[in-house]
């Protein structure tokens, strides 16, 4: 009998231990990890003459940011991250970019780096990134390898990820040929920088297409009048002028300076600078038989993920006009956020080497359609971005985007 009241004791108690187990464990378990975050920091030029360029592009970063964490995040790893970006001024100076780049790395630790537009302040960030150990995503290179230093495939730690403007030249030159058959001499103006070698592929690429290339004249991407500089290049009675490397406040000034001491011909910008800009420095009045390398957003067949980059700036800053290079940091957000998933990881070598084989075209999703990573024969590794790139023209107030093209880079 006494054994048989401790068995059923025992039992009772095994019984009662059960139902309070899970009870117990589940007060003691662990909530679910939220979301980690991917700190990626930006030294673009905020102020001075290229501040236009900046703001922009760093808008347009946030603007694909804010796209991947509506959508839940990066899923890296089995982890979640959720991505903020810390913008930094470059003020396109080599002392500013350096401090700028140290306190992203040293203080707000982020993991990547982007920037910025000119090389002097490029290399500066470089030379921060690549002794910390991050990836640095050069944002723009206005002389890309092979012809100066860039993302080549000597150069580690870093990537391209934004077209360079050489590389639609033949694309832009083949328009301007087709479509302005009585063009037979050019002037071509680069800014102060050092160009010459783009200076002499577009004199070589246009002497293919039956266009003498007359006169080559420099410009200061800082001045406020461009006037003299016009007048130097109509000097050369030029039938069609083209310009590369100006800002997006300069561009417009040049064509007005153009227009008002007659010049009547196509002017082509080669830089990748919104239509948008050009206008409202220009003024729709001397805006005829522009060619521009860039896309207009806000056109009706602008793809839909310009579209959907139009809607997002509206609905972000309402009070602020779509400008056209916020494509290009959407564009830079989104391939690295691509690269990333690719490599499932956020080590800068594992991203580099994921990014290296999206070298197809299409492997990559850009605000114009599809995209690739070149550069394999031409820079030594595949670390340039090439994407669908749009020619617009404008007359007057009308902006339409006349023709798509696939630059090639081997």
């Amino acid at each position: 009998m006494v054994i048989k009241k401790q068995w059923l004791v025992c039992v009772s108690l095994l019984l009662i231990g059960l139902l309070v187990m899970p009870v117990l464990a589940g007060g003691c378990a662990k909530e679910p990890e939220g979301p980690k975050t991917l700190k990626i920091g930006t030294v673009m030029p905020i102020s001075g003459p290229w501040g236009p360029i900046g703001l922009t592009e760093d808008r347009g970063m946030d603007l694909c940011a804010d796209r991947i964490n509506e959508q839940g995040g990066l899923k890296v790893g089995g982890d979640t991250y959720l991505v903020e970006f810390i913008h930094e001024d470059s003020k396109t100076e080599p002392e500013a970019s350096t401090n700028s780049t140290t306190k992203l790395v040293h203080q707000d630790k982020v993991d990547f780096v982007v920037g910025a537009i000119v090389e002097s302040a490029s290399e500066a960030i470089h030379s921060v990134a690549e002794e910390a150990g991050i990836l640095h995503v050069l944002a723009y290179s206005t002389i890309p390898p092979p012809y100066a230093w860039g993302a080549g495939g000597d150069v580690p730690l870093m990537v391209l990820l934004c077209q360079t403007t050489c590389r639609g030249y033949p694309d832009v030159f083949d328009y301007l040929h087709e479509n302005y058959p009585d063009v037979k001499t050019m002037v071509h103006s680069e800014n102060l920088f050092p160009h010459e070698p783009l200076m002499e592929l577009a004199e070589e690429l246009l002497a293919e297409r039956g266009i003498e290339v007359v006169g080559m004249e420099r410009f200061d991407p800082a001045a406020a009048d461009f006037y003299p500089w016009a007048a130097a290049c109509l000097k050369w009675n030029p039938d069609a002028i083209s310009v590369d490397h100006s800002g997006p406040a300069q561009m417009g000034k040049q064509i007005k300076a153009l227009r008002e001491q007659g010049f009547e011909g196509p002017i082509v910008s080669l830089a990748p600078i919104s239509p948008v800009f050009i206008l409202a420095g220009a003024g729709a009045e001397n805006c005829y038989d522009i060619i521009c390398q860039a896309a207009y957003a806000q056109a009706p067949d602008a793809p839909e993920v310009m579209q959907e980059a139009v809607r997002r700036w509206n609905a972000k800053f309402p009070d602020d006009d779509f400008v056209d290079d916020a494509l290009h940091g959407w564009n830079i957000a989104g391939v690295l956020f691509q690269g990333i998933e690719k490599a499932q990881s956020l080590d800068a070598e594992a991203v580099l080497k994921a990014l290296e084989d999206m070298d197809e075209p299409g492997d990559l999703e850009v605000t114009s359609g599809s995209g690739y990573m070149g550069g394999e024969q031409t820079i030594g590794a595949n670390r340039e971005l090439v994407i669908s790139q749009a020619i617009s023209v404008i007359q007057g107030n009308d902006v339409e985007n006349v023709e798509w093209s696939m630059p090639s880079l081997p």
